[in-house]
């Protein structure tokens, strides 16, 4: 699973000298440019940015990667996750990692890996930033389907899109991580199949919990 063209990167220098940025820096003893991009203390910087309606979200690639990591799924071994994001990065995050729960913590665990690429603990590496576009990603994985779930795409019966992911050997389903806006065209290029599964738009960590459980009883994993 990839959370693609995700609200996440360091604040542009363009605003970095704006007093809400420089404010909300000092109160955490960082520079402007160390820290990440966040609606919540930055709106009144962001209101010139391009596509500002898509941007500063990163909480909600951490409602995604929390659903995802410990997921049934994920715990019988079945699942990859990345994050591609808007600063032109994408993340591996090992399965057997288990992020902050509490939001601040898990910005300044990506705030740290822009600086730092690499997490490890006991030997092990359960994080990994690399500059690299969601294109080079597919080239490198290889998946043998690709679906990009949007809400402009068609919409399908859940049935359907357990069975088309369970068939293939190396499915990779793309989630957006982005509060709106439309997916850019490249992002839509990479997929094989744009699908919805529900005639309504869903908040991004709603789609990815709805996902997993699908492709869970596509494949038989659950009790009873």
């Amino acid at each position: 699973m990839a959370v693609v063209e995700a609200a996440i990167e360091l604040v542009p220098r363009s605003i970095r000298s704006h007093p809400a940025v420089r404010s909300y820096a000092a109160r955490r003893g960082k520079k402007p440019e160390e820290i990440l991009l966040d609606r919540s203390y930055h709106h009144a910087a962001m209101k010139n940015l391009n596509e500002a309606g898509k941007r500063g979200r990163p909480d909600i690639t951490h409602f995604i990667l929390l659903e995802a990591l410990g997921s049934p799924l994920n715990k019988r071994g079945l699942l990859e996750v990345y994050v591609q994001t808007r600063s032109g990065h994408v993340i591996w995050i090992n399965p057997e990692t288990r992020l902050p729960r509490v939001y601040e913590r898990f910005k300044g665990l990506i705030e740290k890996l822009y600086s730092e690429p690499v997490v490890e603990a006991d030997g092990k590496t359960l994080m990994k930033l690399e500059e690299k576009s969601l294109h080079h990603l597919i080239e490198e994985i290889k998946p043998d389907l690709k679906i990009l779930l949007s809400e402009d795409g068609t919409l399908m019966k859940w049935s359907e899109i357990g069975e088309n992911i369970v068939s293939a050997e190396k499915p990779l389903v793309m989630i957006g991580g982005f509060p709106r806006g439309k997916f850019r065209r490249e992002t839509i290029e990479c997929a094989d199949k744009v699908v919805s599964i529900w005639p309504e738009p869903l908040e991004a960590w709603v789609v990815a919990s709805r996902i997993i459980s699908i492709v869970e009883q596509a494949a038989g994993i659950g009790g009873g």
